[in-house]
Formats: C-alpha cells, structure tokens, sequence
C-alpha cells in the first residue's frame, strides 16, 4: 500500500531532507532534541508526542529524526495525515458522513507497524474524522504489540487536549512521552532568523532581523520563507542584507 500512497498521494509522504536536526534553532529545545535524536539512532523501543504551535518546527524534526533513522540504517517513514486525509477525500467516493469507509482507511495504513521508526505528523487533522481515528487506533494497536516499535507522532496540540472521539485512540496516544515545543518571544525569534541566515550563508544583523519582525508577518514559517526570498534576491543582485535594500526589494 505504501508504493500506492507514494504514487497517489507524493505530498502525504514528502520527506524534505534539506531539514535536519543539524539545522534546527534548538537554543529554546535542547532536552526535545536530546530525546529525539536517540529515537532516531537507537533501537530501543519508544514512543514520543510532540506537539507545538504552528511554525515552531514539529513537522521539522520528524522529518529530520526520519532522515536520521534512514541515515543510520533503520527502515523509516514520515506520513503527514494532513495531505493523507485531504488527499484521499478529494481523490475518492464518499460515504454519507463526508468521509471515507473504515476498511478503505484501514487499507492506507496496512503494513505501517512493519517500519522500524514511524512518524505520523499533524495527527490533528483526524480530530473530527472518526473513521480515520480507527483506522489510526488499529495502527497503534498493532504498533503496541511489536516489542520494537518506535514511534513519533506530531501535533498542535497535547494529546491530551485533541478533540477525539474515540477515547481508546485518546488513551493510547497518552502512552507516549510528550514534549511541547516552546513558542518563541522576539529575542528568539531574532536569534532564529540570525540562526537561519547564517545557515544560507547571509550575514544578518541584530538591527535587520528586528526591522524584519517589525515590518513582517512575525509567524515564524513566514519569516523563514521571507529569508528563502531574501536570499535568492541577495543572490542573483550580490546585495548584502541591509535595511535599505530590503526596504526596496520587498517594498517596505
């Protein structure tokens, strides 16, 4: 089923290895990288929760702790729900509920336990398909029962605040060790822009990275692809990153 998903639905399994945990701000998350990277490497049985707002690097680290396992030699895969479900119900019939039949999403999920590391991101998007949570329960049922398993589920939320129907599910997603992701103040969130520039090879300074939180969306997902565009213009112009130039090439 997996090759099926994978030709069907490319966007459910896109692992961006450019994400590494080499390349995460960690200043404000040393003991959830401390715990991860172990997950990654070792074979000792384990499954984790994390969850954090939007833009502060869950989808990041499980798509980094994947390429790491995969590194190390370990059969590993990354699943985003999210494409999964929106992908699946725009491709297929629907039943009366607006969702797909059990045993169908059963199907999607078939073979999943045998990965040596699994990471199920945005487990949020299930919140109100109770199908689909069944469909993940059986998962982790058949998860718990191979002594070997590991497992990285990310979220939005703590799994004790998901809005689940199912309470089995709820119950089970409770057994992992949770962690929560900080949400960044400005200083932060300065430091995490001078982090990400300096990874793309710009020198940016104190004063340019609060002009950009000031002038900008401050989300943090947005600030990262503002300075992918940053780059690509400071490129091709040979332009340092100054206030002045920025101002007139995003027209601030």
């Amino acid at each position: 089923m997996i090759s099926e998903i994978s030709q069907q639905y490319p966007l459910a399994l896109k692992l961006d290895r450019s994400v590494t945990f080499a390349n995460f701000w960690a200043d404000a998350d040393q003991q959830v990288l401390q715990a991860l990277q172990p997950l990654a490497t070792q074979a000792h049985p384990n499954w984790v929760y994390l969850a954090g707002p939007q833009g502060s690097g869950v989808s990041h680290l499980l798509q980094a702790c994947t390429a790491a396992a995969t590194d190390a030699g370990f059969n590993a895969l990354y699943l985003n729900l999210a494409e999964l479900v929106l992908a699946s119900q725009s491709e297929h019939q629907h039943d009366e509920g607006g969702q797909n039949n059990s045993q169908e999403l059963s199907a999607y999920l078939e073979g999943l336990e045998e990965f040596e590391l699994l990471c199920l991101d945005d487990i949020d998007a299930i919140a109100d398909l109770p199908h689909w949570q069944e469909a993940v329960f059986y998962l982790l049922e058949k998860l718990k029962n191979r002594w070997q398993s590991r497992l990285l589920i990310g979220a939005h939320c703590a799994a004790a605040n998901l809005s689940l129907s199912l309470a089995d599910l709820q119950s089970r997603l409770k057994w992992a060790t949770g962690y929560q992701l900080a949400a960044l103040d400005d200083d932060q969130k300065v430091a995490l822009l001078q982090f990400k520039a300096e990874g793309l090879g710009l020198a940016m300074s104190e004063d340019v990275a609060r002009f950009l939180l000031a002038r900008c969306s401050r989300r943090i997902t947005d600030l990262v692809q503002l300075l992918d565009e940053l780059d690509r213009l400071a490129l091709s112009s040979g332009r340092a990153l100054t206030i002045p130039w920025i101002k007139s090439v995003l027209d601030l």
